[in-house]
């Protein structure tokens, strides 16, 4: 018997938020790479949808580390309009230094990848990380 889809997303969710504890008390190295896949993207999701791109780069996570996170979940959309706000910035490395960055937020204007963000929803994330996980799993077996 399959388990309904909300008692999986809750319980990946539930994964989810003990994983984000040990990576506050021991650091994202602590997680297994494709923990971190998971986790980065679906922090960066939750703060991008809520509040933009801009409050992301105010964060700690370089950009590519998000973007990478994103093609690894197939969600090449989101991957795409990440990596292009690197233009917006007046040199796209800024982008992967949280510290360098901060100077430039409050003239980024996100709106455009912004709206691809908004467009997935939660359940579509987290499918997409069941996938991913799935697909580790069978890569780690053989």
């Amino acid at each position: 018997m399959a388990v309904p889809v909300n008692t999986q997303h809750d319980k990946l969710e539930s994964l989810l938020a003990r994983l984000a504890q040990r990576v506050e008390a021991l650091g994202l190295e602590s997680l297994q790479p494709h923990e971190q896949v998971a986790l980065i993207a679906y922090t960066a999701h939750g703060v991008v949808s809520r509040e933009g791109l801009k409050q992301f780069y105010a964060g700690k996570t370089p950009l590519s580390g998000l973007v990478s996170a994103l093609r690894a979940l197939n969600l090449k959309p989101l991957a795409t309009a990440a990596a292009a706000t690197a233009a917006l910035f007046p040199d796209a490395a800024l982008a992967d230094d949280p510290v360098a960055r901060r100077p430039y937020l409050a003239e980024l204007d996100t709106a455009k990848a912004d709206y691809v963000f908004f467009r997935l929803s939660s359940e579509e994330l987290l499918d997409a990380i069941a996938a991913f996980w799935k697909r580790s799993a069978k890569l780690a077996q053989s």
